[in-house]
């Protein structure tokens, strides 16, 4: 293998390759990333046998190949290069490659390619539609906080994405707090449920830029995204998600509008006063008039505030973790938002007054109010 390339190039597509090498492994050849050379193109792969990440650019090249070096010297020495042109070359005999720069000269060994996993292998797929990288950060960014980082609760880890001729309806919950955010425009011809893991669609999220076209493929137990420079291909997680829809109430008639900044403020400034592990916050809904109350009885301190609403249904006193309320009003777009409520044991609902083309349905559960 020998080619030259810019190190502006591989700084831009390394990072995605390492993020999906684990940091620690039992398998030493995880440790590297994998380097092709074919036809002027250089393509670097990295995985951690759930999921690999592929992404190409082009080189000078004079003679192809296939090597794999350790990822952290190579990345370590790359990112601290300027920018400027690298010769790369493999000495076969001594299985040493050399990477000669306008700085200096390094050397390193490297590794049999074969001795690193290829997924693709594997993949099979036998379903496929489109979007744009916009549309999928869209959804990744929506809904990934909710998911539950609880190992026993295994089909939680991931996204549930329903694909469908009518849409694709994405949903993510731990639990405690559900999102569910439904896109008419990215269709396939049949209906198909899979749970994709968090560190999938979160590599998906930093592979991809707005404006990329990404293919979608998937099978019964992988899914891949791919543009022509960049693949993210993962396994799907084997279990039974929860019926969401049984715990969305149908009947939440109690209306309350809000700014969305003024409560996120608010909520913050109280957060500050509530208990330091249930970060509780209580809501005491009047009309017109919301009272945000928080305290930390161990440590003397409580909050009391009030803002200004929309809400003409009976007084209503209902408790939050006032982390979960924060983070969903984080990740709704626009000036107000709709609480609905139902009863202080019912879980609300929390929507932006105005929807985007992908309808966005936040869900809290709420938490037994302390004495």
């Amino acid at each position: 293998m020998k080619f030259s390339a810019q190190i502006s190039g591989l700084k831009e597509i390394l990072p995605k390759v390492t993020a999906v090498i684990p940091s620690r492994s039992v398998m030493a050849q995880l440790d590297n990333v994998q380097l092709e050379l074919k036809a002027k193109k250089l393509t670097l792969m990295g995985t951690d046998l759930e999921v690999a990440v592929r992404t190409s650019v082009d080189v000078a090249s004079k003679v192809d190949g296939i090597i794999a070096l350790g990822s952290k010297r190579f990345g370590d020495i790359v990112r601290s290069l300027p920018d400027g042109e690298i010769a790369l070359s493999l000495d076969k005999t001594t299985r040493r490659v050399s990477l000669q720069t306008g700085q200096g000269n390094y050397t390193m060994s490297a590794a049999e390619s074969s001795d690193l996993p290829d997924l693709a292998q594997e993949f099979k797929p036998d379903g496929s539609t489109k979007t744009t990288g916009a549309v999928l950060k869209e959804i990744i960014s929506s809904t990934l906080f909710a998911a539950s980082t609880n190992e026993f609760r295994v089909a939680m880890m991931g996204l549930l994405f329903q694909f469908s001729p009518d849409g694709t309806t994405c949903v993510a919950t731990d639990g405690h707090r559900l999102v569910k955010i439904t896109v008419p425009d990215l269709k396939t011809e049949a209906e198909r449920d899979i749970i994709v893991p968090a560190k999938a669609v979160n590599l998906v999220a930093k592979s991809f830029s707005d404006d990329d076209e990404v293919a979608i493929s998937f099978s019964a137990t992988m899914i891949e995204f791919k543009t022509p420079t960049t693949t993210v291909l993962s396994r799907l997680i084997d279990e039974q998600y929860p019926n969401y829809e049984a715990v969305i109430p149908r009947e939440n008639e109690k209306l309350m509008t809000v700014s969305r900044q003024a409560i996120q403020q608010s909520i913050k400034r109280a957060m500050i006063f509530s208990d330091n592990d249930t970060h509780q916050i209580r809501f005491d809904v009047k009309k017109d008039q919301l009272h945000l109350l928080a305290d930390n009885a161990d440590e003397g301190a409580d909050a009391k505030e009030a803002i200004p609403c929309d809400y003409s249904s009976d007084d209503l006193l209902i408790g939050f973790n006032g982390k979960f309320i924060e983070d969903a009003l984080s990740h709704i777009d626009g000036d107000d938002v709709v609480f609905r409520f139902s009863t202080p044991t019912r879980a609300a609902i929390i929507e932006p007054v105005k929807q985007s083309a992908n309808e966005v349905l936040m869900l809290v559960m709420p938490v037994r109010l302390s004495v």
